[in-house]
């Protein structure tokens, strides 16, 4: 049997304010992973991000772990939209509450080491609206949680101690009250005692909405100052002699912020609300809430889009589309004056829509933000006597779905592209003087191209042994471009590999500086990366502004650092094909690339293919698709070219001795009911899969002079959107075939021939990967790591969650 485990998972945060979430209380749930510290949405899935903390380290690791999932139909444009993650004293554990663009909501709860997802009970009279906010908050006998809709509804749940959540309460506010903001507390008396929840919810109408929760819901205030809408509630509460004291932030599009105190009593329940001019009064179920106007907080020069307190403090975090994070603290001296306490972020950029508090070692904080286009940047306080905080290794992913994957001729690294319109270079990094694949971690070392199209399809040249010297990638345009490495990325890629470090460090300077130029430029409104003036790397460039060190051989770029410095430049472009570009591949030896494009009409299905050396076109097009060609594959010795379409049809082309070793269309045949998305060539060049949206995948060989189906096609209950074989055999005539469905499930499959006669072709199901740990949506690309000397197997998955994974492929 084949066993897979998640060595890495990268994904890019939803452009939500609400789809960031922190605890600085981190809960522990495994001694070699680390802590639950927080949860970000990613599609439609959430990504649970775990700190690791060590007297050792002088910054929390910062990794994703896992990813919740939950098994409701989903549409491709279905996203989590709002993300609340809790410390649970019901299970010593963790809860994650999450909604999602269908009006769904989802609480997570994990027990003896398993997640289980339960769907909150159906709102039948609301419409099915996307979920704009979710909150929550606990006694010691239940769970209440509130969700916002966006059409106006605010609905409350309740979930009793080892019982399902119920429907509690559901108030229709308008379109007029949309809340996009809401958070929840336990009212506590001077008895000590958990009387009744308080909400906070605002939005659109610029008011703050005050709700008490016991057996009913009252509507206590309403809370005027705002002249914007709404972004951000947070509550900090503590019990003083007084009885319950709270203070509520809220942040606003007006650029303010403003901070309520909020006291509760027993009062006489037969008083009536009243309303003074230095505070409001109201009166619950069985409290009376007092409600002053405390602190107007001004210092950020845009939209105000989240805030957060410390627990335990009361430091108030707040982001800005300012590009802005400032942490505000109360005046020794004087109580009533809060100023800022510290101010970071980066020079330009286009905002930032939320922000936390995450833990670190020794009494220091480290803080989160979510950018404006999704991703995370991160912040690191130094160890004392320093107060700054500088960029720190983050959790990087693509934005949206990922569309190919590549990688590069030695295994080091690998390419991956997305509709987010980048292409990312990741690179392994063994954290201890240790070369083995299973012991690294992975990481983004270059955002290689930043595009104004969305990117289809990219492939590395092989061939080149000795480096990853250049790929090359279509997106949806009518254009090819290849990009060559800078040296100051190759020697970042070679650096994170122990066992070549030796042989970088004594490398001539002055051939890299003759052989390459440091790194691009992308001028404004420009496609194409431009090289500079050549320039000599050094390592010094490497640990400066902009970059994080991992350990005392290697420092990675972070936050604008990797879209501005580790640019790829743009060698050649190329020209021909006559709508955007679908699919490239290149061949084993690196002489030639093909590349395909979409297309309605035959002539614009050929394939074309481009020489390496020159990059001119190789010979005429290839003719035999008469619909867009989705994926090309050569086989291992070069000989034959695969070519799969919509047209159900595969094309397979042969190679023909001689001088120009051209390729002839050699066989077309129908082989699925529909559009076959994938295929994938065996280590002996003598066999190949199919894999089609009729949930099924073919093996076919070549029999004397023709190419027939090896075996019946294996059928499943989903379309098969991608397969691919492993690289080099796991026996003798045994190979591995790994098989990705439009679920986001992934298989595994031996392909054997048997010894007896008639010889027949047996495929054999031998493992799939978690449930857990698998992609929430379709797999788009698989891709296995070429061999370097070893037999590790790794295999890469391009998914549409947004998701690159990387599995660690073992057998028994």
């Amino acid at each position: 049997m084949v066993q897979a485990t998640l060595a890495h998972v990268s994904s890019g945060c939803n452009a939500n304010t609400n789809s960031l979430s922190t605890m600085f209380r981190c809960v522990p749930f495994d001694h070699e992973h680390g802590n639950y510290c927080g949860a970000f949405a990613s599609k439609n899935a959430v990504c649970m991000l775990s700190s690791s903390v060590n007297s050792k380290s002088d910054a929390a690791r910062l990794k994703v772990v896992e990813t919740l999932k939950h098994r409701e139909a989903v549409i491709n444009t279905t996203k989590i939209t709002s993300v609340k993650i809790m410390s649970d004293d019901f299970s010593c554990g963790v809860r994650v509450l999450a909604g999602d663009s269908e009006g769904r909501v989802f609480v997570w709860t994990k027990s003896n080491g398993q997640w289980n997802v339960q769907k909150l009970q159906d709102i039948e009279t609301s419409t099915k609206m996307a979920v704009a906010a979710v909150g929550a908050a606990a006694t010691r006998t239940c769970w209440m949680y509130v969700a916002a809709f966006t059409d106006g509804t605010l609905v409350l749940y309740e979930q009793k101690q080892g019982e399902n959540a119920n429907l509690l309460h559901l108030l229709e506010l308008g379109k007029r009250s949309i809340m996009e903001a809401v958070d929840m507390t336990v009212i506590i008396n001077e008895n000590n005692k958990e009387q009744s929840f308080l909400v906070a919810a605002g939005g659109v109408d610029q008011k703050i909405h005050l709700l008490e929760v016991t057996k009913k819901v009252t509507n206590l205030l309403k809370l005027d100052g705002h002249r914007d809408w709404i972004r951000s509630l947070a509550f900090e509460r503590k019990i003083t002699s007084a009885g319950d004291e709270l203070m509520l932030a809220s942040a606003s599009q007006d650029h303010k912020i403003r901070l309520w105190r909020i006291m509760t009593s027993l009062g006489d329940a037969k008083m009536a609300c009243s309303k003074k001019t230095q505070h409001f009064q109201a009166q619950g179920c069985f409290l009376t809430y007092t409600v002053s106007f405390d602190a107007l907080l001004l210092g950020h020069e845009d939209w105000v889009t989240s805030v957060q307190w410390m627990e335990n403090s009361s430091a108030l975090l707040s982001s800005s589309m300012d590009n802005s994070l400032i942490i505000w603290t109360r005046n020794a001296n004087d109580g009533s004056i809060w100023s800022p306490s510290l101010r970071v972020g980066e020079l330009g950029g286009i905002g930032l829509l939320s922000a936390g508090f995450l833990p670190a070692y020794d009494e220091r904080i480290n803080l989160i933000a979510l950018g404006f286009k999704g991703q995370l940047e991160y912040w690191e306080q130094q160890p004392a006597p320093s107060t700054s905080f500088l960029p720190a290794i983050s959790v990087n992913g693509h934005g949206a779905e990922v569309t190919d994957i590549s990688w590069s001729p030695r295994g080091k690294s690998f390419v991956s592209v997305s509709l987010d319109q980048t292409a990312r270079i990741l690179a392994r990094i063994s954290p201890v003087d240790n070369a083995l694949m299973h012991s690294a971690e992975w990481f983004e070392v270059s955002r290689a191209q930043v595009h104004g199209y969305d990117i289809n399809c990219a492939c590395f040249v092989l061939g080149d042994r000795l480096g990853n010297n250049k790929f090359v990638s279509g997106a949806a345009e009518k254009i090819l471009r290849v990009f060559e490495t800078p040296d100051e990325v190759e020697k970042l890629v070679n650096m994170t590999h122990s066992d070549e470090r030796a042989l970088v460090d004594s490398l001539n300077q002055t051939d890299l500086q003759v052989r390459k130029v440091n790194n691009a430029y992308l001028s404004e409104l420009s496609l194409t990366n431009k090289s500079p003036k050549i320039e000599a790397c050094t390592s010094d460039k490497m640990k400066g502004d902009g970059y994080a060190k991992f350990n005392e051989w290697v420092s990675l770029p972070v936050g604008d650092t990797l879209g501005r410095r580790t640019l790829w430049p743009e060698i050649r472009k190329l020209y021909g094909h006559g709508n955007e570009l679908l699919t490239v591949a290149s061949s084993y030896a690196g002489d030639l690339i093909a590349s395909a494009c979409k297309s309605r009409e035959e002539r614009y299905a050929a394939v074309r293919l481009w020489n390496t050396l020159d990059w001119t076109e190789a010979q005429e097009p290839l003719g035999g698709p008469k619909s867009s060609v989705v994926q090309l594959a050569f086989s291992q010795n070069d000989k034959f070219l695969l070519s799969v379409s919509k047209d159900r049809h595969f094309c397979l082309y042969e190679r023909e001795e001689g001088p120009e070793r051209k390729f002839k269309l050699l066989e077309r045949v129908k082989a699925h009911k529909r559009i076959i998305w994938s295929c994938s060539w065996a280590p002996n060049s003598a066999l190949f899969a199919l894999g089609s949206r009729d949930q099924s995948f073919s093996l076919w060989w070549k029999t004397q002079d023709t190419w027939s189906q090896a075996c019946e096609p294996v059928t499943f209950e989903a379309a098969v959107t991608a397969v691919a074989f492993a690289h080099y055999s796991l026996a003798e005539s045994v190979d591995l075939l790994a098989v990705g469905f439009e679920t986001g499930a992934i298989q595994f499959f031996t392909v054997s021939k048997s010894k007896d006669e008639p010889v027949v072709v047996v495929c054999t199901l031998v493992g799939e990967v978690a449930w857990e740990s698998s992609p929430s949506a379709a797999i788009l690309r698989l891709a296995w790591r070429p061999s370097n000397g070893d037999k590790d197997y790794v295999l890469a998955v391009a998914s549409s969650d947004n998701s690159v994974r990387v599995y660690n492929v073992m057998g028994d």
